[in-house]
Formats: structure tokens, C-alpha cells, sequence
């Protein structure tokens, strides 16, 4: 009986083992981040972050979309940048790469422009009344410009920001890129 209830025991001990050791895995949240840091490295990439308050303290308001930024950069907790010179890569292709990316993790288009000179994409996470981030991509001809805001961000701040008169503005924010 003793022998019956140990190997009894042994049994259910190995089951028990096999399924927590089976036991699925969680699956990890990928984010803009991700995708950023996952460029940087591969593609010989610049990613930094920069206080959305510094950012604010030197935009002239004199020129037209700054106010709109600065409004903004108010409620911004986190600027990330990631830059793909372009002397190394061809960004037409990255920026259908990032967007297909940002897409599969729930973001989508609010705007895009093209001006000649270079197009415009922005990009949001999908929420109602306000935004977690937005995420502008810039490419030109010198480089590929990914730009995530992240905060509790206003709709109403962000439909202001891509109006065509205002998003110009975010454009000149490649002076980070020296």
C-alpha cells in the first residue's frame, strides 16, 4: 500500500511538473519603442529621447505650427527621436517598414502630406477622447525622421497640430539630428 501511494504520489508530481513547465508564456507588448530601439540597432540608427520642455523653450511662436507644438508639448511626458540618414539607406522603404510596424501594434493614419520634398505621416494610437502617442514620421531626402509624443494627449491638440498651416512645424524639429 505504502509502495502503491508513493509512486502514486510520483506520478502526480511529474504531471504537475510537465504542466507548469508547459504553461504558456506571456506574450510581450511590443512597442514604438521597440521598433525604434530594434532600428537603431540594425540599421546604424540615432535614438534618443529629449525633454519635451526643452523642445518647447526654443520654438519661436513667430513661426507658423509652433504655437500649435508648444500646446502640445504641454501635456507631452516623452520625445523620442529616431533618425535614418538617408547617405546610408533608402528611407522610402523604411518608412513603409516602421508604418506597417506601427500598425500591427494598433496604431493608425490621421494625416499624411506630401509636399515634393518630403512626406508627412501621422500616426496615433487608437484611443477616444485623448492619445497615449502620436507619432509623426518625416522623410526627405537627407534622412528618415521618427518622431513618437507621448503623454495624455488631447484630440483636439493633435487635429490642431496637423492642420496643413501647423504641420510644418514639426518638420523643423530635425535640428536635433546634429
Amino acid at each position: 500500500m505504502k509502495i502503491l501511494f508513493r509512486s502514486s504520489f510520483v506520478v502526480v508530481f511529474i504531471i504537475l511538473v510537465i504542466v507548469l513547465s508547459c504553461k504558456k508564456q506571456k506574450a510581450k507588448v511590443v512597442t514604438s519603442s521597440d521598433i525604434y530601439k530594434s532600428f537603431s540597432i540594425n540599421h546604424k540608427a540615432s535614438f534618443f529621447n529629449v525633454p519635451p520642455g526643452i523642445v518647447a523653450l526654443f520654438l519661436d511662436e513667430s513661426k507658423p505650427g509652433n504655437t500649435a507644438l508648444k500646446d502640445l508639448l504641454s501635456d507631452v511626458t516623452q520625445l523620442s527621436f529616431l533618425i535614418i540618414d538617408n547617405h546610408h539607406n533608402n528611407n522610402s522603404d523604411y518608412l513603409q517598414e516602421i508604418s506597417s510596424k506601427l500598425d500591427s501594434i494598433n496604431f493608425y493614419d490621421i494625416a499624411q502630406y506630401n509636399n515634393s520634398k518630403e512626406i508627412i505621416r501621422v500616426k496615433v494610437d487608437q484611443k477616444r477622447r485623448h492619445f497615449n502617442e502620436i507619432i509623426v514620421l518625416v522623410s526627405n531626402r537627407d534622412a528618415l525622421y521618427c518622431i513618437s509624443f507621448k503623454g495624455k494627449i488631447p484630440s483636439k491638440k493633435v487635429i490642431n497640430l496637423v492642420k496643413p498651416e501647423n504641420v510644418g512645424a514639426i518638420t523643423n524639429l530635425d535640428r536635433f539630428k546634429h
